[in-house]
């Protein structure tokens, strides 16, 4: 039988179309393939030296160095040293609740003169300079020590430049913004001393403010 010579070239057409569809299919589908496949960037990962600097501790940044001594050397007051040393620690001990500063107890007694002149021969931070006294700047206060009050005063390093000052007294002869006059009789020493340790870290917390080392709400209240 003879085929028509029409009917073969319509069907050699046919099968060429079809051909190049497939092949056009098969490009198509390789192409979104590979589409597909393709990956995202990587994201850098972090070295451990990174990841130190990034999680750095506080207690490895730099710190205010804060010196604090008191006038102990007075021997003519009349106040125990004990008690002068329980006013340093106390204030020393609420000054350190500020992660900001390095403290520097002085167990040595300071005078404001020598107060003033490590302020001046230092380069960075204050010296705090607590003086306990009473109402009579000279007098003696050994036979009764419930009038004693720290005076406290801060000097800046370099120029001495007096920073901070006030006063704390101990709480039970202060009422209503004023100070009352000490108990007749002779004071009991380790009441006084007690008092005196809160009077002490009150007056840190004072200083701590004034500085902007840390608000009151920061530092945490004493036992």
């Amino acid at each position: 039988m003879i085929i028509p010579r029409t009917y073969t070239s319509n069907h050699a057409v046919a099968k060429l179309a079809l051909s190049c569809l497939l092949l056009l299919c098969s490009v198509t589908a390789f192409g979104q393939s590979g589409r597909r496949a393709s990956k995202s960037p990587a994201v850098p990962v972090p070295t451990p030296e990174q990841q130190q600097l990034e999680k750095k501790p506080a207690s490895d940044l730099t710190k205010i160095p804060l010196t604090v001594g008191t006038n102990s050397n007075e021997v003519f007051a009349g106040i125990p040293l004990f008690i002068y040393d329980s006013v340093l620690q106390s204030c020393a001990r609420r000054l350190s609740d500020s992660s900001a500063v390095q403290v520097d107890p002085v167990a040595k007694g300071l005078s404001r003169g020598d107060a003033i002149e490590k302020a001046k021969t230092s380069s960075e931070g204050y010296v705090i300079w607590l003086n306990l006294r009473g109402d009579e700047l000279f007098a003696s206060y050994g036979n009764n020590l419930d009038g004693i009050y720290i005076e406290y005063t801060v000097f800046e390093h370099t120029t001495a430049k007096v920073k901070v000052q006030g006063n704390s007294y101990q709480g039970a002869y202060r009422k209503g913004g004023v100070v009352t006059g000490p108990s007749p009789g002779r004071s009991n020493n380790t009441i006084v001393e007690n008092r005196l340790r809160v009077a002490a870290e009150d007056a840190a917390a004072k200083i701590l403010k004034a500085l902007h080392f840390a608000s009151a709400s920061d530092i945490p209240p004493h036992e």
